[in-house]
Protein backbone atom coordinates (compact mmCIF):
# COMPACT_ATOMS: atom_id res chain seq x y z
CA UNK A 1 0.00 0.00 0.00
CA UNK A 2 1.22 3.46 -0.69
CA UNK A 3 0.80 6.39 1.70
CA UNK A 4 -1.30 9.43 0.42
CA UNK A 5 -0.27 12.42 2.71
CA UNK A 6 -1.41 15.55 1.28
CA UNK A 7 -5.27 14.51 1.31
CA UNK A 8 -5.77 15.03 5.24
CA UNK A 9 -3.56 18.13 5.71
CA UNK A 10 -4.91 19.95 8.94
CA UNK A 11 -7.86 17.44 9.02
CA UNK A 12 -8.87 14.81 11.75
CA UNK A 13 -10.62 12.00 11.38
CA UNK A 14 -14.28 11.69 12.71
CA UNK A 15 -14.57 7.82 13.56
CA UNK A 16 -18.37 7.72 13.72
CA UNK A 17 -18.48 9.19 9.90
CA UNK A 18 -15.64 6.87 8.75
CA UNK A 19 -18.16 3.77 10.21
CA UNK A 20 -20.64 5.40 8.35
CA UNK A 21 -18.96 5.55 5.22
CA UNK A 22 -18.31 1.49 5.47
CA UNK A 23 -15.06 1.58 7.09
CA UNK A 24 -14.48 -1.40 8.93
CA UNK A 25 -12.10 -1.61 11.90
CA UNK A 26 -9.58 -3.82 11.76
CA UNK A 27 -6.32 -4.39 14.42
CA UNK A 28 -6.57 -0.59 15.40
CA UNK A 29 -7.09 0.35 11.39
CA UNK A 30 -10.11 1.22 9.51
CA UNK A 31 -9.97 -0.53 6.23
CA UNK A 32 -12.49 0.42 2.83
CA UNK A 33 -13.08 -1.58 -0.08
CA UNK A 34 -14.72 -0.57 -3.58
CA UNK A 35 -14.19 -1.11 -7.26
CA UNK A 36 -13.44 0.97 -9.94
CA UNK A 37 -14.18 0.97 -13.80
CA UNK A 38 -17.14 -1.13 -14.07
CA UNK A 39 -15.42 -3.57 -11.03
CA UNK A 40 -12.02 -3.79 -13.65
CA UNK A 41 -10.02 -2.87 -10.49
CA UNK A 42 -10.34 -3.42 -6.60
CA UNK A 43 -9.26 -0.12 -4.56
CA UNK A 44 -9.03 -0.95 -1.16
CA UNK A 45 -8.27 2.47 1.79
CA UNK A 46 -6.76 2.24 5.26
CA UNK A 47 -6.95 4.94 7.43
CA UNK A 48 -4.98 4.37 10.87
CA UNK A 49 -5.64 6.15 14.13
CA UNK A 50 -2.90 8.60 14.09
CA UNK A 51 -4.21 10.22 10.59
CA UNK A 52 -2.10 8.38 7.69
CA UNK A 53 -4.11 7.19 4.64
CA UNK A 54 -2.68 4.34 2.50
CA UNK A 55 -4.32 3.29 -0.76
CA UNK A 56 -3.71 0.25 -3.23
CA UNK A 57 -5.43 -0.78 -6.28
CA UNK A 58 -5.92 -4.53 -7.62
CA UNK A 59 -6.27 -5.54 -11.21
CA UNK A 60 -8.60 -7.58 -11.10
CA UNK A 61 -7.64 -9.71 -14.02
CA UNK A 62 -3.86 -10.11 -12.78
CA UNK A 63 -4.74 -9.98 -9.34
CA UNK A 64 -2.18 -7.61 -9.14
CA UNK A 65 -1.08 -4.59 -7.79
CA UNK A 66 -1.86 -1.29 -10.20
CA UNK A 67 0.30 1.73 -9.78
CA UNK A 68 0.29 3.30 -13.53
CA UNK A 69 -2.64 5.55 -12.21
CA UNK A 70 0.37 7.12 -9.63
CA UNK A 71 3.08 8.25 -12.46
CA UNK A 72 1.87 11.58 -13.02
CA UNK A 73 4.19 11.73 -16.26
CA UNK A 74 3.25 8.42 -17.73
CA UNK A 75 -1.05 8.46 -16.87
CA UNK A 76 -2.22 7.74 -20.34
CA UNK A 77 -5.87 7.87 -21.33
CA UNK A 78 -6.72 4.45 -19.50
CA UNK A 79 -4.59 5.26 -16.44
CA UNK A 80 -5.99 8.68 -16.28
CA UNK A 81 -9.67 7.06 -16.31
CA UNK A 82 -8.56 5.00 -13.19
CA UNK A 83 -6.96 8.10 -12.13
CA UNK A 84 -9.59 10.02 -12.32
CA UNK A 85 -11.85 7.90 -10.17
CA UNK A 86 -9.54 6.67 -7.63
CA UNK A 87 -9.27 10.41 -6.91
CA UNK A 88 -13.00 10.96 -6.83
CA UNK A 89 -13.40 8.16 -3.92
CA UNK A 90 -10.80 9.79 -2.34
CA UNK A 91 -12.18 13.26 -2.77
CA UNK A 92 -14.78 11.61 -0.62
CA UNK A 93 -13.72 10.05 1.67
CA UNK A 94 -12.17 13.89 2.74
CA UNK A 95 -15.22 14.91 2.54
CA UNK A 96 -17.47 12.87 4.29
CA UNK A 97 -15.16 11.45 7.11
CA UNK A 98 -12.61 13.86 8.06
CA UNK A 99 -12.97 17.63 9.99
CA UNK A 100 -11.49 20.75 9.22
CA UNK A 101 -8.39 21.29 11.88
CA UNK A 102 -6.90 24.11 10.33
CA UNK A 103 -7.53 25.73 13.80
CA UNK A 104 -5.99 24.26 16.50
CA UNK A 105 -6.39 26.53 19.27
CA UNK A 106 -9.74 25.64 21.61
CA UNK A 107 -11.14 29.22 21.90
CA UNK A 108 -11.36 29.45 18.00
CA UNK A 109 -13.31 25.70 17.37
CA UNK A 110 -15.38 27.11 20.50
CA UNK A 111 -16.54 30.30 18.25
CA UNK A 112 -16.81 28.06 14.62
CA UNK A 113 -19.10 26.33 16.94
CA UNK A 114 -21.04 29.10 18.24
CA UNK A 115 -21.80 31.02 14.27
CA UNK A 116 -22.59 27.49 13.34
CA UNK A 117 -24.94 26.82 16.11
CA UNK A 118 -26.47 30.50 16.37
CA UNK A 119 -26.56 31.62 13.03
CA UNK A 120 -25.85 28.38 10.57
CA UNK A 121 -22.38 29.65 9.17
CA UNK A 122 -19.58 27.73 8.46
CA UNK A 123 -15.81 29.09 7.55
CA UNK A 124 -14.95 30.17 4.04
CA UNK A 125 -11.60 29.47 3.18
CA UNK A 126 -11.27 32.57 0.20
CA UNK A 127 -7.16 32.38 -0.54
CA UNK A 128 -5.48 29.63 -1.36
CA UNK A 129 -2.13 31.34 -0.48
CA UNK A 130 -3.64 31.78 3.19
CA UNK A 131 -5.36 28.59 4.02
CA UNK A 132 -5.30 29.22 7.73
CA UNK A 133 -7.54 32.43 7.18
CA UNK A 134 -10.87 32.33 7.10
CA UNK A 135 -14.11 34.36 6.88
CA UNK A 136 -17.70 34.43 8.29
CA UNK A 137 -20.30 35.94 6.89
CA UNK A 138 -24.01 36.85 7.44
CA UNK A 139 -26.01 35.03 4.88
CA UNK A 140 -29.29 37.60 4.36
CA UNK A 141 -26.56 40.56 3.85
CA UNK A 142 -23.04 38.19 2.14
CA UNK A 143 -21.45 40.42 4.30
CA UNK A 144 -18.75 39.45 6.49
CA UNK A 145 -19.26 39.75 10.37
CA UNK A 146 -16.24 37.69 11.34
CA UNK A 147 -12.81 37.00 10.15
CA UNK A 148 -10.24 34.33 11.59
CA UNK A 149 -6.87 34.63 10.54
CA UNK A 150 -3.24 33.24 11.79
CA UNK A 151 -0.54 35.64 12.47
CA UNK A 152 2.60 36.05 14.20
CA UNK A 153 2.49 38.10 17.24
CA UNK A 154 4.50 40.65 16.35
CA UNK A 155 1.97 42.01 13.80
CA UNK A 156 -0.15 42.58 16.45
CA UNK A 157 3.06 44.82 17.92
CA UNK A 158 3.46 42.13 20.50
CA UNK A 159 7.64 41.26 21.40
CA UNK A 160 6.98 37.73 20.17
CA UNK A 161 7.05 35.38 16.92
CA UNK A 162 5.02 33.24 18.36
CA UNK A 163 2.11 32.55 16.15
CA UNK A 164 -1.37 33.01 17.45
CA UNK A 165 -4.87 32.97 16.00
CA UNK A 166 -7.03 35.99 15.93
CA UNK A 167 -10.35 37.32 15.11
CA UNK A 168 -10.99 40.56 13.61
CA UNK A 169 -15.08 41.51 14.25
CA UNK A 170 -16.71 44.61 13.18
CA UNK A 171 -18.28 47.52 16.06
CA UNK A 172 -19.42 51.42 15.94
CA UNK A 173 -15.91 53.38 15.70
CA UNK A 174 -16.85 54.45 19.35
CA UNK A 175 -16.99 51.55 20.51
CA UNK A 176 -13.90 50.55 19.04
CA UNK A 177 -11.72 53.44 20.36
CA UNK A 178 -13.21 52.64 24.10
CA UNK A 179 -11.62 48.67 23.27
CA UNK A 180 -8.74 48.95 22.08
CA UNK A 181 -5.89 48.81 25.21
CA UNK A 182 -3.30 47.25 22.69
CA UNK A 183 -3.32 44.09 25.24
CA UNK A 184 -6.69 42.37 25.13
CA UNK A 185 -8.36 44.17 22.21
CA UNK A 186 -5.76 45.33 19.14
CA UNK A 187 -6.01 47.92 16.28
CA UNK A 188 -7.76 45.25 13.68
CA UNK A 189 -4.66 43.25 11.56
CA UNK A 190 -5.22 43.85 7.53
CA UNK A 191 -8.74 45.20 8.18
CA UNK A 192 -10.31 48.92 8.66
CA UNK A 193 -9.43 50.05 12.18
CA UNK A 194 -12.09 52.56 12.76
CA UNK A 195 -14.70 49.77 11.95
CA UNK A 196 -13.19 46.67 13.31
CA UNK A 197 -11.16 45.37 16.07
CA UNK A 198 -8.87 42.17 16.78
CA UNK A 199 -8.61 39.97 19.29
CA UNK A 200 -6.20 36.42 20.55
CA UNK A 201 -7.85 34.15 20.94
CA UNK A 202 -5.41 32.74 23.35
CA UNK A 203 -7.61 33.23 26.58
CA UNK A 204 -6.75 37.04 27.35
CA UNK A 205 -10.58 37.99 26.86
CA UNK A 206 -13.59 35.18 27.88
CA UNK A 207 -15.22 33.64 25.56
CA UNK A 208 -18.58 34.94 26.68
CA UNK A 209 -17.40 38.30 25.77
CA UNK A 210 -16.09 37.63 22.13
CA UNK A 211 -19.38 35.88 21.67
CA UNK A 212 -21.01 39.29 22.84
CA UNK A 213 -18.64 41.13 20.54
CA UNK A 214 -19.82 38.54 17.54
CA UNK A 215 -23.78 39.01 17.76
CA UNK A 216 -23.22 42.71 17.62
CA UNK A 217 -20.97 42.53 14.62
CA UNK A 218 -23.82 39.55 12.89
CA UNK A 219 -26.16 42.59 13.49
CA UNK A 220 -23.85 45.13 12.19
CA UNK A 221 -23.45 43.10 8.68
CA UNK A 222 -27.42 43.79 8.29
Amino acid sequence: MREVKDLIKDKKIDLKRLEKFGFKLINKSYYYYTSLLKNQFKMFVKINLDNSIFTEIIDVETNEAYVLHLLEMKRSGYSEKVYKEYNEVLEKIQKECFEDERFKANYTKEIIEYVKNNYGDELEFLWKKSPKNAVVRRKSSNKWYAVILTVSKRKLNLNSDEAVEIINLHNNPEEIEKLIDNKKYFPAYHMNKKHWCTICLDGTVELKEIYKLIDVSYELAK
